[in-house]
């Protein structure tokens, strides 16, 4: 029996381009170069399944594809807004994607960009790259620190509440967060 064809839009990580050269005949995009529509078209006409990720626009024009062999489009991350769920249903596709794995991830980027701005690292890396640093002196590049300061967030889903423990936790912080599907009181 043949192995299913499978396009995949971008590069992913190598154990997982060499999880899918076992399984599947597999098409992968070495050059890392995103995918035209048109290249999308052409890949939906040629294969099984589909592996775009969220910077893919798969939309209603590319899901127009003809002849349409592909049945499943797999999207590598959470998100799914890049796909035309309408378009893609009304041509009897399946679409999927990765929920809750980068929650983690995407708290520990927002609590890194917090710091970030507020201790000025950016900033001092630079300084010290450009080699204008001339030695630590009291005032120079004073950040703020974010210890025991106050955190407002903008709905209490799954990073909010992922974010909020690492800043409460780990530095002190007051919570304060608007959301109107608040989560049950032992999330809080």
């Amino acid at each position: 029996m043949s192995k299913l064809k499978v396009i995949v839009s971008r590069a992913w990580p190598a154990e997982v381009e060499a999880t899918l050269k076992e399984k599947y005949d597999v098409q992968l995009n070495k050059n890392d170069v995103a995918m035209t529509k048109e290249e999308m078209k052409e890949a939906l006409a040629n294969c099984d399944a589909f592996l775009p990720t969220v910077t893919d626009p798969v939309d209603a024009e590319v899901l127009s594809a003809e002849p349409l062999r592909t049945k499943y489009i797999g999207n590598f991350g959470v998100g799914f807004n890049h796909i035309d769920l309408d378009a893609a249903k009304a041509r009897g596709l399946t679409v999927s994607n990765t929920p809750e794995v980068l929650t983690d991830c995407t708290a520990d980027i927002a609590m890194t960009l917090m710091l970030t701005v507020a201790r000025r690292t950016s900033e001092g890396e630079r300084h010290l790259r450009s080699k204008s640093w001339t030695g630590w002196r009291p005032t120079h590049m004073m950040g703020t620190k974010v210890t025991g300061k106050t955190l407002g967030l903008i709905g209490m889903g799954r990073i909010a509440q992922a974010m909020a423990k690492r800043a409460h936790h780990g530095f002190g912080m007051k919570i304060i967060f608007s959301d109107p599907y608040p989560p049950p009181a032992e999330v809080i």
